[in-house]
Protein backbone atom coordinates (compact mmCIF):
# COMPACT_ATOMS: atom_id res chain seq x y z
CA UNK A 1 0.00 0.00 0.00
CA UNK A 2 1.64 3.50 -1.43
CA UNK A 3 1.33 6.54 1.18
CA UNK A 4 -1.71 8.26 0.65
CA UNK A 5 -3.36 5.17 -0.66
CA UNK A 6 -7.07 5.31 1.04
CA UNK A 7 -8.43 2.56 -0.53
CA UNK A 8 -9.64 0.92 2.84
CA UNK A 9 -11.70 3.70 4.47
CA UNK A 10 -11.45 2.67 8.46
CA UNK A 11 -14.83 4.74 8.93
CA UNK A 12 -17.56 2.36 9.60
CA UNK A 13 -20.39 4.71 8.84
CA UNK A 14 -21.55 4.82 4.89
CA UNK A 15 -21.91 7.92 3.40
CA UNK A 16 -25.51 9.52 3.28
CA UNK A 17 -26.33 7.69 -0.50
CA UNK A 18 -25.58 4.35 0.52
CA UNK A 19 -27.14 4.75 4.26
CA UNK A 20 -30.66 5.65 2.39
CA UNK A 21 -30.11 2.96 -0.09
CA UNK A 22 -29.47 0.47 3.19
CA UNK A 23 -32.82 1.99 5.12
CA UNK A 24 -34.71 1.38 2.03
CA UNK A 25 -33.16 -2.13 1.42
CA UNK A 26 -34.54 -3.49 4.50
CA UNK A 27 -37.58 -5.29 4.96
CA UNK A 28 -40.75 -4.20 6.52
CA UNK A 29 -41.36 -5.53 10.16
CA UNK A 30 -44.07 -8.78 10.35
CA UNK A 31 -46.94 -8.09 12.39
CA UNK A 32 -48.60 -11.03 13.91
CA UNK A 33 -51.78 -11.01 12.47
CA UNK A 34 -54.71 -10.42 15.40
CA UNK A 35 -57.10 -13.41 15.66
CA UNK A 36 -60.33 -13.38 17.56
CA UNK A 37 -60.85 -17.23 17.15
CA UNK A 38 -63.29 -18.54 19.92
CA UNK A 39 -61.70 -18.91 23.21
CA UNK A 40 -59.20 -16.15 22.37
CA UNK A 41 -59.03 -15.06 26.30
CA UNK A 42 -56.52 -12.41 27.35
CA UNK A 43 -55.45 -14.37 30.49
CA UNK A 44 -54.29 -17.36 28.49
CA UNK A 45 -50.85 -16.08 28.42
CA UNK A 46 -50.63 -15.73 32.59
CA UNK A 47 -48.43 -18.14 34.45
CA UNK A 48 -50.34 -19.80 37.01
CA UNK A 49 -48.39 -19.89 40.49
CA UNK A 50 -45.18 -17.75 39.21
CA UNK A 51 -45.71 -15.29 42.70
CA UNK A 52 -46.04 -18.06 44.82
CA UNK A 53 -43.19 -19.40 43.01
CA UNK A 54 -41.20 -16.69 43.20
CA UNK A 55 -42.22 -15.90 46.94
CA UNK A 56 -41.41 -19.01 48.07
CA UNK A 57 -44.78 -20.47 49.05
CA UNK A 58 -45.97 -23.66 48.15
CA UNK A 59 -48.99 -24.76 45.10
CA UNK A 60 -51.48 -25.16 48.12
CA UNK A 61 -51.19 -21.98 50.36
CA UNK A 62 -52.37 -18.74 50.46
CA UNK A 63 -50.58 -15.52 50.28
CA UNK A 64 -51.21 -13.19 53.01
CA UNK A 65 -52.88 -9.67 52.06
CA UNK A 66 -50.95 -8.19 54.01
CA UNK A 67 -47.61 -9.34 52.72
CA UNK A 68 -48.92 -8.04 49.19
CA UNK A 69 -49.84 -5.00 50.73
CA UNK A 70 -46.48 -4.51 52.17
CA UNK A 71 -44.65 -5.84 48.86
CA UNK A 72 -47.13 -3.05 47.15
CA UNK A 73 -46.25 -0.03 48.77
CA UNK A 74 -42.18 -0.76 48.64
CA UNK A 75 -40.31 0.24 45.71
CA UNK A 76 -38.11 -1.34 43.64
CA UNK A 77 -34.80 -2.67 43.99
CA UNK A 78 -35.20 -3.14 48.19
CA UNK A 79 -34.91 -6.16 49.81
CA UNK A 80 -37.66 -8.10 52.45
CA UNK A 81 -37.79 -10.91 54.67
CA UNK A 82 -40.12 -12.99 53.29
CA UNK A 83 -40.88 -16.69 54.11
CA UNK A 84 -37.50 -16.65 56.46
CA UNK A 85 -35.27 -15.72 52.83
CA UNK A 86 -34.75 -12.35 52.05
CA UNK A 87 -36.27 -11.45 48.69
CA UNK A 88 -35.21 -8.66 46.15
CA UNK A 89 -38.57 -6.63 45.36
CA UNK A 90 -38.72 -6.01 41.57
CA UNK A 91 -41.18 -4.32 39.02
CA UNK A 92 -42.30 -8.16 37.49
CA UNK A 93 -43.27 -9.03 41.45
CA UNK A 94 -44.71 -5.51 42.13
CA UNK A 95 -46.67 -6.53 38.40
CA UNK A 96 -47.58 -10.39 39.39
CA UNK A 97 -48.61 -8.44 43.50
CA UNK A 98 -50.90 -6.23 41.72
CA UNK A 99 -52.84 -8.51 39.91
CA UNK A 100 -52.90 -10.76 42.61
CA UNK A 101 -54.58 -7.88 44.71
CA UNK A 102 -57.48 -7.30 41.93
CA UNK A 103 -57.87 -10.70 40.99
CA UNK A 104 -57.43 -12.91 43.79
CA UNK A 105 -59.23 -11.06 46.72
CA UNK A 106 -62.43 -9.75 46.89
CA UNK A 107 -62.86 -6.32 48.58
CA UNK A 108 -65.11 -5.95 51.46
CA UNK A 109 -68.12 -3.60 51.18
Amino acid sequence: MAYGDDTKSKSKKPCSKCANKMRKEKPPAKKKPKSKSEGDDPFDDIKEGALKKQLGFKEDDRIPKSLLERIKKSKSGNSMVINGKERKVTDLLQKRVNFALNFGYKKKK
